[in-house]
């Protein structure tokens, strides 16, 4: 028993079936569909969240996808030949010429034998498909792991459905191959149908002149949202009467202070159903227009025996009259669900029916109805485990290997130089007994003789000496790495000796120029907003001597100057109370007052601070990042 899931992605609502069972008698045994909201985000990222969702909900079976045939480029033409295999090896190019929106190469290109071409030849129905809107829409489904194995036209589900429920046998039973039927699918968007001669799809068209041209001409009249719109037409059709809708006029009004934001101020609209009858009869007389000159330019007008008509605006009122004058014939709705095992109550089966054709189509494909157009075809062909990535496995194994090589040998040379430069070993080849030498930062350390004086390195330990002969072996011995480090721990030991004989021991405290910089920029820093734009002309820094001190020159200009000046003394006074800040005191603060004759004389004043600093003070101390 097949289990099969069709996705058909609509206009305005995304639609998708399971099925299991045979072609012959299949049952429908989920139906989830789901509108695709503005909000959530590009169209196929919505049709895979609406595909994920009725996959939660329990849908299990071969996914097929469906794809507007509006955006596919469609044409017919006869080769001198016969045979898929030939066909499909020539097709492409025989359809290139045909085609002036964009280069075939970016194209998906499928194709179907609808009859016999003169002199033994074979006429045939060519898609191309534009390969962007397809990977993107497959990209998507990926991203919510759903892989679809085909992909096909809407119109070709379209097809099998109707072939599914004997829209093409006569009152018998019988098949005619002669009698043409037509099936008619009017959606939002566009509305597609389908000649078939017999049981064999002979033409196909996708004509871009929706239902929704209706609800799109009086949303743009009355400035309107769409879904807003839609719904208003339909309620005005089903009632018979004006409508009158409370709308928002605006964006909402913005608030402070983290308030909710005010609601917008609404307008009244009137939707007159007058104006929604006008715009629905002009709608189905373009409609009729269109069908008409499809139907003589097929030529099979003479020979059509039966008209079906499905999609969601095939019950809107005028529809039925409008197709029976066309095509001079009883309309007749293709109703699926009648014919179809389900569970669904009366009012799903009102609400959906109609709507269901083209994705119960697509879930019909892999129970065996007729094959359509794969258009899942070339870099979007679906390759399943090993298969997916044997080849770029091979080729990033290759790269990797060359790239590990390569970087294998540039770490090795760098650290063959950097081993020089910390104090490789070097011996005479010469004199093999001669103690070693090394290169880099090993060799300035060790080179001169204070070393070899016992008065300068000279360690004792467990009673024996350690000097310079035994400094050196040790770091023969050791790796380079660890070499300076050796050095650096053996002064260490010597330092701490030479202490503890001489009993002296001396707390050497370095203070920085830089870390009383930093905190002076970081004081600045602290009353930016008090300060406002400011000049520093001058800044003096004298660390030696016995009282430190930090002199700078700090110009304000205009209205408040002085309330500047008492905000920066006011800053180093708060740094000053910290336990770990350079600042001592605030020695002084000079005032020498000026007029700007260039700003139309605005007053100002320069300031000569002088700061006292600390003896001792821990550089960069935790306060200085709070």
């Amino acid at each position: 028993m097949v289990k099969s899931i069709g996705i058909d992605p609509g206009d305005h609502a995304i639609k998708v079936v399971e099925l299991d069972g045979s072609y012959k008698k299949p049952r429908l045994v989920r139906v989830h569909a789901a509108p695709a909201a503005a909000e959530s985000g590009p169209r196929p990222d919505a049709v895979a969240a609406v595909a994920r969702a009725a996959i939660d909900l329990g849908m299990r079976g071969d996914v097929v996808l469906g794809h507007a045939c509006r955006e596919a480029v469609l044409r017919i033409i006869e080769l001198p030949f016969k045979g898929y295999d030939a066909i499909k090896k020539v097709v492409k190019n025989e359809i290139e010429g045909e085609i002036y929106s964009q280069a075939v190469d970016d194209m998906v290109v499928d194709f179907l034998e609808i009859g016999a071409g003169h002199e033994g030849g074979t006429r045939v129905l060519v898609a191309a498909v534009p390969k962007p809107p397809l990977r993107a829409q497959l990209a998507s489904l990926s991203a919510q792991k759903i892989e679809p194995e085909t992909v096909e036209l809407d119109t070709l589900a379209l097809w099998r459905a109707a072939h599914w429920a004997g829209a093409f046998a006569g009152a018998d039973g019988a098949v005619d191959p002669a009698a043409v039927t037509a099936v008619v699918d009017l959606g939002a968007r566009s509305v597609k149908v389908l000649l078939v001669e017999g049981e064999r799809l002979i033409e196909m068209r996708a004509l871009r002149l929706g239902a929704g041209a209706v609800a799109d001409e009086l949303a743009q009249r009355h400035r309107l949202d769409a879904a807003t719109a839609r719904d208003a037409v339909q309620r005005c059709l089903d009632s018979g009467a004006d409508q009158r809708l409370e709308v928002p006029d605006g964006l909402p009004a913005a608030t402070g202070d983290g308030q909710p934001a005010a609601p917008p101020p609404t307008r009244e609209v009137v939707i007159a159903h007058g104006d929604v009858d006008s715009a629905q009869t002009n709608y189905l007389q373009r409609l009729a227009r269109e069908l008409t000159r499809f139907l003589t330019a097929s030529g099979k007008a003479a020979a059509l025996r039966a008209v079906w008509v499905t999609g969601g605006a095939c019950r809107l009122a005028g529809v039925r009259d409008m197709l029976a004058a066309v095509f001079s014939m009883e309309v007749k709705e293709l109703d699926l669900l009648s014919r179809l095992n389900h569970d669904l109550d009366g009012d799903e089966v009102e609400r959906l029916g109609p709507t269901l054709t083209t994705a119960i189509g697509l879930a019909l494909l892999p129970m065996g109805g007729p094959d359509g157009f794969q258009l899942r075809q070339e870099d979007l062909l679906l390759a399943r485990g090993f298969e997916r990535i044997k080849f770029p496995l091979a080729i990033a194994c290759m790269v990797g290997l060359l790239a590990m090589l390569v970087f294998v040998q540039k770490r090795t040379f760098e650290l063959r130089l950097l081993e020089r430069q910390i104090g490789a070993t070097w011996r005479d080849p010469k004199d093999p007994k001669a103690p070693p030498q090394f290169f880099g930062m090993l060799n300035s350390v060790l080179s001169g003789k204070w070393f070899e004086d016992a008065q300068h390195f000279r360690l004792q330990a467990k009673g024996k000496d350690y000097t310079f002969k035994d400094l050196l072996a040790e770091l023969d011995a050791a790796p380079v790495a660890r070499r300076v480090q050796i050095v650096r721990d053996q002064l260490k030991k010597v330092a701490d000796q030479k202490q503890e004989d001489s009993g002296v021991y001396e707390d050497v405290s370095l203070e920085s120029g830089l870390a009383v910089m930093v905190r002076f920029s970081e004081v600045l820093r602290s009353c930016d907003a008090e300060l406002g734009r400011y000049l520093l002309p001058k800044i003096s820094l004298q660390m030696a001597g016995r009282s430190p001190t930090l002199d700078f020159t700090v110009a304000f200009r205009e209205e408040g100057f002085r309330s500047r000046q008492t905000a920066l003394q006011r800053a180093f006074e708060r740094d000053i109370g910290k336990p770990d800040s350079p600042f001592a005191e605030v020695k002084s603060a000079k005032e020498d007052p000026f007029k700007d004759v260039n700003s139309g004389g605005s007053p100002g004043a320069y300031y000569t601070f002088s700061i006292g600093l600390k003896d001792s003070f821990p550089p960069f101390g935790p306060s200085a990042q709070r």
